[in-house]
């Protein structure tokens, strides 16, 4: 039955779901990594029967297995900084649950500025006052001194710094443990999770529901969730919203370093060090057992954006497949973190490298919510799936059952923020230059060059970009236009 208004109100302020309309009496979410353990939960948890179906023997396969982890409560805008503090809080009510936990670490994380960086100073300054939006109480963010990152991370060479930016009590979390974790809450709340669940079709019928089949039966539903990750266009093109869908696999790196005697001491006493991210050099840096993980955000070739599987991702054969190390990509990165940031690191080797598959948008933001098809969901492209996996599961949720967003995430989530100008041309020189910008300052206004002339322009567009620029015009752009 539909709520009236006053009891959506009661409903939202004592945390239970509010329902809009025909109410969704079941869904089948398709891929058992982060996010879709994540949904599945959500909607058990709001009384829909949910059935989960992974085509792997066991649950993570794909992404979700080999991530680094990271979950942090800042952000560059005030909207995903909300999505972040919310992250942790749902992170640490999973750990608190779990026996043995989900490998949850509150290190702190801090974001390294160096002397004489004028614009990453003031970037920093603003993060700070920005972050006060919604930072909780007793966790704000802080400016600290090279001296005070000293105090915190023995390893750090401050001579070259100026400043950081120290968020309280984010760190990192085991991305096995925490799915594991989640689909047992969601099987707990009545979800039913099917491995080797290879689907082969998805339909829509004339009444509006989905027929699902799989290797392991065929399932009907009133709605149907993508959360597939490297194969999400596959469903995408089955049910003919392939042109809104722009994304392709790539490759991300870490490397792992042999144990440090520093670390291996403060581990023997139960103490950890922050995460770091050093902008300069573009990289993230973590404890890792008593070893530092690096992870460069390298200038990214896009040999290394895989076009060849076109839009329908790696093979189906693929589980827990890496690609081979290209450590030549990463050998300035390493360099200038061994130089300037953290030299004990010189003086180890790697233990072990990981090159593997991640899936991008062009602008490395996630796919959450409604697509044309009325009924089915995208919920993929989830750059860093284990920091917003949880949170916006329960934004999808709400996307479902109320029918709209809890909080404006449509610029930053909206699968249909891009559609067919989307060129596959346009998509890999953005996610190239997204990946490589990773770390770069962000400025207002500011419009990245890379695929502004590979979109799929109309003649008439395309004739007026032309004509404005032959009289030396600038532009802008915005979903495929200059404007």
């Amino acid at each position: 039955k539909n709520l009236d208004e006053d009891e959506a109100r009661r409903a939202r302020e004592e945390g239970r779901p509010v329902r809009s309309g025909a109410m969704m009496q079941s869904a089948v979410v398709v891929g058992g990594g982060i996010a879709g353990a994540s949904i599945a939960r959500e909607l058990a948890k709001a009384g829909v029967g949910v059935v989960l179906l992974e085509r792997s023997k066991q649950l993570c396969a794909g992404a979700t297995w080999h991530a680094a982890g990271l979950v942090t409560r800042f952000a560059g805008s005030s909207k995903l900084k909300k999505l972040h503090v919310r992250s942790l809080q749902l992170l640490g009510e999973v750990h608190e649950r779990t026996e043995g936990g989900v490998g949850l670490h509150l290190t702190g994380s801090i974001r390294l500025v160096k002397t004489g960086d004028r614009d990453r100073a003031l970037e920093a300054r603003h993060h700070a006052e920005l972050a006060k939006l919604y930072d909780e109480p007793g966790l704000a963010t802080q400016l600290v001194t090279p001296r005070e990152i000293g105090a915190l991370h023995p390893l750090v060479e401050t001579s070259g710094l100026e400043l950081g930016v120290l968020t309280p009590r984010d760190g990192d979390v085991d991305p096995t443990l925490l799915t594991n974790a989640v689909a047992g809450e969601a099987r707990g709340h009545g979800a039913e999770i099917l491995l080797d669940a290879e689907v082969s079709a998805v339909r829509k019928r004339g009444d509006g529901r989905f027929e699902v089949e799989s290797s392991r039966g065929r399932f009907e539903a009133d709605a149907v969730v993508n959360a597939t990750g490297l194969w999400s266009q596959r469903l995408s093109e089955e049910l003919g919203v392939l042109d809104t869908h722009p994304a392709f696999v790539i490759e991300h790196h870490y490397a792992v370093t042999e144990p440090i005697p520093v670390l291996a001491a403060l581990r023997a006493k139960g103490e950890r060090v922050p995460v770091l991210r050093d902008l300069a050099g573009s990289a993230y840096l973590r404890q890792e057992q008593d070893g530092v993980l690096v992870g460069p955000y390298e200038l990214l070739p896009e040999s290394a954006v895989r076009r060849e599987w076109g839009r329908r991702g790696p093979p189906l054969t693929w589980a827990w497949d890496l690609f081979p190390d290209a450590l030549d990509r990463l050998e300035a990165v390493i360099e200038h973190v061994v130089e300037h940031t953290m030299p004990a690191l010189g003086e180890v080797g790697l233990a072990s490298v990981v090159n593997g598959p991640t899936i991008w948008a062009p602008d490395s933001l996630p796919r959450c919510g409604r697509t044309r098809v009325p009924g089915y969901y995208d919920f993929n492209t989830l750059t860093y799936g284990i920091a917003h996996s949880l949170p916006l599961a329960e934004h999808l949720r709400a996307v479902m059952l109320e029918g709209e967003q809890p909080y404006d995430l449509a610029a930053e989530c909206d699968p249909l923020r891009f559609g067919p100008w989307a060129s596959d041309d346009f998509a890999a020189a953005k996610i190239a230059e997204t990946y490589s910008l990773n770390n770069a300052p962000a400025y207002a206004f500011e419009n990245r060059k890379a695929g502004r002339d590979r979109v799929h322009a109309t003649p008439a567009l395309a004739a007026l970009a032309a004509l404005l620029k032959k009289h030396g015009a600038v532009t802008s752009f915005s979903r495929g236009v200059e404007t």
